[in-house]
């Protein structure tokens, strides 16, 4: 019966029961037995864990396909797997004792470390509150609604206006709503554009006191202006014009007023051969145009692409008769 020994001790009885000489003292049952002991430690010696440092593998290891059961070969780690050169604070101690689940069965909710610090500084917060709360990057939505729902084009987007991404109109599909349930369902209740000027100025030309989508003031002649309004603020020329004027040349006192009329009647312009524009004329009550101190001016209108929807009826009343 062979015995099973260390890689030691088969060299020892190895040296011991064929020494080197040549008296003839090496029986054939020295080499049989040594031989059988050989084949039957094999096992013990590869398993001895001494293949790291004594006894290592110095190519691949291949577990071969069974090509009689068709059937893949199998290593069984029942002590789990050791890596010496892992990123770990006693790598020498950690070994892998659950098999790894793939990358499509990790579940998200078992990974280490998930409740501590804020580690993914580009996302939200999921509590939305305190010191983690806080985006501390850039977070790029793409072309992407953002919404409670999670339904398309729902919410609000941003929408590059050109291929730099710089600037973006900022789309909404709802109505905003604020702490006091004021609302805003649109942006065509604002003024398009105002403009606040003194009509004498220095030199005969207007001093422009205060501005939105102006892009300048022409003084024709005494109380009478061309007003140009910066190109895109107009979809077209029926914008709605409010105007008002003191008709004097002082502003010290609350009683530094002349009854007037300010007429805005000759608009032009299409903001392709020619800025949009309008006339601003100042009439006092004697029928005489008159260049004022304080005159104010704000137009309403649809900006290109704007509509407002239903065009609203316009009809005659049954009892209207002609005159």
């Amino acid at each position: 019966m062979p015995t099973m020994k260390s890689s030691g001790d088969l060299i020892a009885s190895i040296t011991t029961d064929m020494p080197d000489n040549n008296a003839g003292l090496i029986s054939a049952a020295d080499v049989r037995t040594n031989m059988e002991d050989t084949a039957y430690s094999i096992n013990r010696i590869v398993a001895s864990g001494d293949t790291y440092t004594k006894f290592p593998f110095f190519n691949d290891v291949t577990i071969k396909r069974d090509t009689v059961a068709n059937a893949n070969g199998r290593l069984f780690v029942e002590s789990g797997i050791l890596f010496p050169d892992g990123m770990h604070s006693s790598p020498e101690t950690a070994i892998q004792v659950e098999p790894f689940l793939g990358v499509s069965n990790l579940s998200h909710n078992e990974l280490a470390d998930l409740a501590v610090g804020h580690v993914h500084t580009q996302y939200y917060h999921v509590e939305g509150i305190g010191q983690n709360s806080v985006l501390e990057g850039n977070m790029p939505v793409g072309n992407n609604w953002i919404n409670s729902s999670g339904y398309s084009n729902a919410g609000f987007k941003f929408a590059p206006r050109s291929s730099t991404g710089i600037p973006q109109d900022i789309l909404t599909s709802g109505t905003l709503v604020f702490d006091d349930s004021s609302r805003i369902a649109d942006a065509k209740g604002v003024a398009r554009a105002w403009l606040n000027f003194d009509a004498s100025g220095v030199g005969n030309i207007a001093t422009i006191r205060s501005w939105h989508n102006i892009d300048g003031i022409n003084r024709l002649a005494p109380g009478k202006f061309r007003i140009t309004f910066t190109s895109g603020t107009f979809a077209n020329n029926d914008y709605v014009a409010i105007g008002n004027s003191n008709a004097t040349t002082s502003s010290g006192s609350k009683e530094d007023f002349d009854v007037n009329a300010v007429g805005m009647v000759m608009r032009s312009g299409n903001d392709t051969s020619q800025l949009r524009s309008i006339t601003y004329v100042i009439k006092n009550d004697a029928g005489q145009y008159v260049d004022s101190e304080i005159n104010d001016f704000v137009a309403y209108g649809y900006a290109p692409n704007e509509s407002s929807g239903t065009v609203p009826t316009s009809i005659k009343d049954s009892s209207y008769s002609e005159p």
